[in-house]
């Protein structure tokens, strides 16, 4: 009588079996990020579209206010101005997160583990929630020395210097859909080294406003610590903790 034997006699205990399967959870995965980027990408254009009117009005007082501090105060002497850049400053925190999680968003995830449109939105909080701490700390210093003239227009300053460096930056954006040459790491950097002048002009103009104020530069040096550097420390770590 012939003697039958299991299939899986084939094998030896030992044996492994190796099984190739489609990674097709993976390819799932990375489509839908697509469309969500793609999604939030077009909504932020139809932002841009939408405020149109505003952006072209404020990007040639804030380039003038650049030169002058004389023509920041021009941009808070006129109401219907003001309004417009208050908008334009709103749209430019918007710009950032997404700026950069186009140039960069595989880095990021590579080197963070942060689902890029997860780290967008977190990004976005992270600036909202650093403009309200700033925006507590005018507050108390208008409170403390019973002066919200000088405060207030430090903050609406800051506004115009935001703005400033999107326009600044927005050259890498243009490098990065002209050609892909260059790493999400590099792009980072460059945003960071156009950004760097914008924030050492605030900076002045900042002192110039204190200063001219009749405040000491003791006094300058506190809130440099305080509200311009602590902050920025504060983000910093939180990123490097990620």
């Amino acid at each position: 009588m012939e003697k039958v034997f299991p299939a899986d006699s084939l094998w030896e205990a030992g044996s492994k079996i190796v099984s190739s399967i489609p990674p097709a959870e993976e390819f799932g995965n990375t489509a839908i990020t697509d469309v969500l980027l793609s999604f939030i990408i077009l909504a932020f254009f139809v932002i841009l579209i939408f405020f149109s009117r505003e952006i072209l009005t404020v990007i040639p007082s804030v380039f003038r206010s650049t030169f002058n501090l004389k023509n920041h105060y021009k941009i808070e002497e006129k109401l219907s101005l003001s309004n417009m850049r208050n908008v334009v400053f709103l749209v430019s925190l918007i710009y950032f997160p997404v700026i950069v999680t186009i140039m960069a968003g595989s880095y990021i995830q590579l080197r963070f583990g942060i689902y890029p449109p997860l780290f967008l939105i977190l990004f976005f909080s992270i600036l909202i929630l650093l403009g309200i701490v700033k925006k507590l700390i005018f507050k108390l210093l208008s409170w403390l020395n019973r002066d919200k003239n000088t405060f207030t227009l430090l903050e609406k300053v800051g506004y115009n210097h935001i703005i400033l460096a999107t326009i600044v930056t927005f050259p890498s954006l243009l490098a990065q859909v002209v050609t892909n040459d260059y790493s999400g790491e590099i792009q980072i950097y460059a945003m960071i080294i156009c950004i760097l002048p914008v924030y050492i002009l605030y900076l002045i103009r900042s002192s110039q406003i204190i200063i001219g104020q009749r405040y000491s530069h003791f006094f300058y040096i506190l809130y440099l610590c305080g509200a311009e550097f602590l902050p920025i420390v504060l983000l910093v770590h939180f990123i490097l903790s990620l």
